[in-house]
């Protein structure tokens, strides 16, 4: 007799029969030889599908009113997907996805609604697969809005060094930081020569209320200073204009003047941003309410959550798993668009499957997730 995951041989077909878009059932060789065969299945979550077939699940057995779906608790006793501790959706005949839900949030309190081109999450939240074996593959495909990466700049080691040019870190530095205070120096060293580094930042943006901000950049002789000619500059001096505007620009809004540093453009030209002052122009006081650095915005991807084997119930993937053949680590290990994540081993349930759990983020749109079943060899 021929086993198969999740399923048996004959509700494969029954399960496949309401939908084509839904599940797919193939054949895959024997690992061991000759001519057996047995069915797999591929589950298709087509969320992009159901919005623009504008179809929007309610809740299983409850808040079907509210139009949201993919809620649920994590219990340690749960075995199937429709119990009272898990919500999944209530299926719709000729729906686009699958009968049975294996896709759920870890909230209640947190959910998402099929908009926006696909599953949509509102928020940063943990979101589980379930029905999961040893040899299991999912693939989660999504879009993510670019996020520029914002910090304070006072978060940026302020640092003592050895010489110029490309100079050795050799501690922290004491630095002025006066933020809301009328001063002739909101921030760094008066000396204008110990530094922050910056060359890892695209911007640097600084608000002020009161006053121009003096910008010092990269001295690279002791003493040295700005000149006009940029070949004999040893400082990169702002306002004094000259070559070295074009790194620094501003605009005002009511009241607030705000700087913009473009240290990517700094750091092709000249190698390394070190910031060493900021103090008032022509030595007069400044307000400064604001002093922020953003990273070049990026992508934000899934994040593996659970692999560790850290949790009591027994229910998640445990041991590990591998994302395009590497190991998963929690809390670290980003999940691309469309990665395979290859299930290599499970603390089952009842049921005999576990479930992984990985982070989204917020604004995600997920469009589609595939589960693969594995090869499981017939019985003697």
């Amino acid at each position: 007799m021929k086993k198969t995951n999740f399923f048996s041989a004959a509700s494969l077909v029954a399960l496949c029969a309401f939908s084509v878009q839904s599940c797919t059932v193939g054949k895959i060789d024997n690992p061991a030889g000759g001519d057996e065969e047995t069915p797999k299945v591929v589950l298709t979550y087509d969320f992009a599908a159901a919005a623009a077939a504008e179809e929007n699940p309610a809740n299983f057995n409850g808040g079907a009113a509210t139009g949201q779906v993919f809620y649920g608790w994590e219990k340690a006793d749960k075995t199937d997907s429709k119990r009272q501790d898990y919500k999944g959706y209530a299926w719709a005949e000729g729906s686009v996805l699958p009968e049975v839900c294996h896709v759920w949030r870890r909230s209640d309190r947190i959910n998402g609604n099929v908009k926006e081109g696909g599953l949509f999450c509102p928020n940063d939240r943990e979101m589980a697969i379930d029905g999961l074996k040893e040899g299991s593959k999912v693939q989660i495909f999504y879009t993510a809005p670019e996020v520029a990466e914002k910090v304070s700049l006072k978060d940026v080691p302020f640092c003592t060094w050895d010489g110029w040019v490309n100079a050795n870190v050799t501690g922290n530095a004491g630095c002025a930081w006066e933020v809301g205070t009328s001063t002739g120096m909101p921030y760094g060293d008066g000396s204008v020569i110990n530094y922050a580094d910056l060359s890892a930042y695209a911007k640097l943006v600084v608000k002020c209320t009161e006053g121009t901000p003096r910008f010092l950049f990269n001295r690279d002789v002791d003493e040295g200073q700005f000149n006009e000619d940029e070949s004999q500059s040893h400082l990169i001096d702002s306002p004094k204009g000259g070559w070295c505007a074009k790194y620094f620009t501003s605009e005002e809004a009511e009241g607030v003047t705000t700087w913009t540093v473009d240290i990517a453009q700094l750091v092709k030209d000249k190698g390394y941003a070190h910031l060493h002052a900021i103090k008032g122009a022509n030595w007069a006081n400044v307000t400064v309410t604001e002093m922020t650095l953003e990273k070049a915005p990026a992508a934000q991807q899934i994040l593996w959550a659970i692999g560790d084997g850290s949790s009591e119930e027994g229910l998640g993937v445990r041991a590990f798993a591998t994302i395009d053949n590497v190991d998963a680590v929690t809390g670290e290990t980003e999940i691309a668009s469309g990665a395979v994540i290859d299930v290599k081993s499970v603390t089952p349930a009842e049921n005999g499957t576990g479930y992984i759990v990985v982070k989204v983020k917020k604004n995600m749109v997920i469009t589609k997730i595939l589960i693969e079943d594995p090869y499981i060899a017939p019985e003697e």
